[in-house]
């Protein structure tokens, strides 16, 4: 099936029967996923899905209907009923179709043409192997939670009124394992995995197995400390894009036009350490969160978003960039077909800084070294900064023990502000990318002194 060819159609029929605009988003997707547990299959699911996302706008009032029949009657059914449901629709002026200029989107080396022939008794194998060889490793595992491969291959076009016919593949695959360390009221979790578009350049099953392992043991014996504050590092894997989450999460362009985030006013202004520079930038050859094209069709760029601590834009896409009056580069997500685009990042990217993973503890009488949060802390309306936390207790500059049932508060603000140390570790893995930092000042929470 030629999804080009079929969404001009589509969009022929669009405008003939009364669409002033028209959006066809096509897609086929194929997915395979298994886990496995103490070596035997838990869940294995394969699945084909393909659909059609319609967009249609008549005088400013916007339709959206989806459907995964791409027989012909269903399509015409689909055109007409969209239409209908634009005209009972509330108009709106900021509705409509971004404009953009032509172009062609750019070779990305997204699409692994070699996964097709990995044949699904060597996923299974790596599920299990990664599984078997992290229970291997440690006497101190007791458990585990299963190891487990999944990829997809993805084939995307968009197809507008608006002159776009963008049309590009996409694959992804991963694996990785989950163990529990412990037993009784002293037990941990710990995990790991490898993603990557291409499936001969995941990490190798050892490593991964490892590095699960690692994570388990090492927080055996985890206890609260005491409420006090002290310099606080937050550690390159989940901590440190758990807090970037609930940054961004505050940036949100309508967020701002309506005045319910603590980012409201302050475009332009200082609001973190001139060691914070910040982008979003998908356009990283065969990396897992670059795409050649945004969720509007918009050809992706790098964006500054935070520049040396000075906060450069918002994130809208085009209807909410309408809507709040300013002209600016917009970033759109699509979930798929059945999702119409809404604003947010695609592959943020904290640049690194000059400060070794080492230096950044040498020179901390007592403070803590976070490896994970259990949310991203920020609230984006008031700006408050509450999140329960785990890692280890530093002292005089080296890790002593591991910590666990503590608490971080204070001003996201003021910890942006505070933040004095930037690392040079980033290891870029998915959507939120960051090297590890340090806070000189965070109040701490756990148990009473």
């Amino acid at each position: 099936m030629d999804f080009k060819k079929l969404g001009e159609m589509i969009i022929k029929k669009a405008r003939k029967w009364g669409a002033h605009e028209a959006e066809a988003f096509l897609e086929r997707t194929k997915n395979f996923d298994v886990s496995v547990r103490k070596g035997e299959i838990e869940t294995l699911q394969k699945s084909v899905s393909q659909g059609l996302g319609l967009r249609i706008f008549v005088n400013r009032q916007l339709g959206f209907s989806y459907t995964s029949d791409l027989s012909e009657k269903s399509l015409d059914d689909t055109v007409r009923k969209t239409i209908e449901l634009a005209r009972v629709c509330e108009p709106k002026p900021w509705q409509g179709l971004l404009d953009l200029a032509p172009g062609f989107l750019p070779d990305l080396d997204l699409f692994d043409p070699a996964l097709a022939a990995v044949n699904d008794e060597k996923k299974i194998a790596i599920a299990r192997e990664c599984e078997k060889t992290a229970l291997a490793l440690d006497p101190r595992l007791s458990n585990s939670e299963g190891g487990y491969f999944g990829d997809s291959e993805r084939e995307a076009c968009l197809v507008s009124s608006k002159g776009l016919a963008h049309a590009y593949k996409q694959t992804r695959c991963s694996f990785g394992v989950y163990v529990i360390a412990g037993e009784g009221d002293n037990m941990q979790s710990g995990g790991w995995s490898s993603s990557k578009r291409f499936f001969a350049e995941l990490e190798p099953i050892e490593l991964v197995a490892k590095t699960a392992v690692q994570r388990a043991v090492e927080m055996l014996g985890a206890k609260p400390v005491g409420t006090q504050v002290v310099p606080v590092v937050f550690d390159r894997y989940y901590a440190a894009p758990s807090f970037w989450m609930g940054i961004l999460s505050a940036m949100n362009g309508d967020a701002v036009f309506r005045k319910t985030t603590f980012m409201t006013g302050q475009l332009g202004q200082a609001i973190a350490s001139a060691l914070v520079t910040l982008a979003d930038d998908p356009t990283i050859p065969r990396f897992i969160s670059s795409a050649p094209c945004d969720g509007e069709g918009r050809i992706t760029q790098k964006n500054m978003i935070v520049d040396k601590g000075v906060l450069k834009m918002f994130l809208y896409d085009s209807q909410t960039a309408r809507k709040a009056g300013v002209v600016v580069p917009t970033m759109a997500n699509r979930g798929g077909y059945r999702s119409l685009p809404y604003a947010g990042i695609l592959n943020a990217v904290v640049e690194n800084g000059e400060t070794t993973p080492a230096a950044l503890i040498r020179d901390i009488k007592e403070g803590l070294y976070i490896k994970g949060m259990r949310s991203s802390g920020t609230d984006a309306t008031t700006g408050s900064f509450s999140a329960g936390a785990s890692g280890f207790w530093i002292k005089d500059g080296a890790l002593a023990f591991p910590v666990d049932g503590v608490t971080l508060g204070g001003s996201t603000l003021e910890i942006l502000k505070n933040i004095d140390r930037m690392g040079n570790d980033r290891d870029m893995r998915g959507r939120l990318n960051s090297p590890s930092f340090r806070v000189s000042a965070i109040t701490v929470g756990g148990k009473k002194a």
